[in-house]
């Protein structure tokens, strides 16, 4: 009978050691984030990159090899110059993971698009075009 019992009591032991360790680890492994999103993430980032590569390489690829580094160099500036320029005329003001409605007005000489407004979204606020005056209109959202 005592055998018996010396076992039961390490089997319990056991069990509450291992249900013990089981929610340590859960409790520290966090949440893992949505696969999808980071997929997507990862791809746009990709994409940006190869863009990026890509233009480099056309501009640079076919220069010498011994002017190629300075070159490379350049384009490296003028592309983070022009993609800081994108925001001309708003440059400053902009708050990250904040989603803008921005419009978009035909740019100057060799420019495509340029910034006419832009309008940070607020929670509980519906936007629509106005309907008697160009730009955008607001008004609260009613809680269903």
């Amino acid at each position: 009978m005592r055998r018996t019992t010396v076992r039961v009591l390490a089997c319990l032991l056991g069990l509450g050691v291992a249900a013990g360790l089981y929610t340590l680890g859960r409790a520290s492994a966090g949440r893992h984030p949505d696969p999808k999103a980071e997929y997507a993430r990862g791809l746009d980032a990709g994409r940006a990159q190869g863009m990026r590569e890509g233009r480099e390489s056309q501009e640079v690829g076919a220069l010498a090899p011994g002017v190629r580094d300075g070159a490379k160099a350049a384009f490296d500036d003028g592309y983070k110059a022009g993609a800081n320029d994108v925001f001309t005329g708003y440059d400053g003001g902009w708050a990250y993971s904040t989603p803008y409605l921005v419009t978009l007005a035909r740019g100057g000489t060799g420019i495509t698009y340029r910034f006419a407004s832009r309008t940070p979204l607020r929670a509980g606020t519906g936007y629509f075009l106005c309907p008697h005056a160009p730009g955008w209109c607001e008004q609260p959202r009613v809680s269903r």
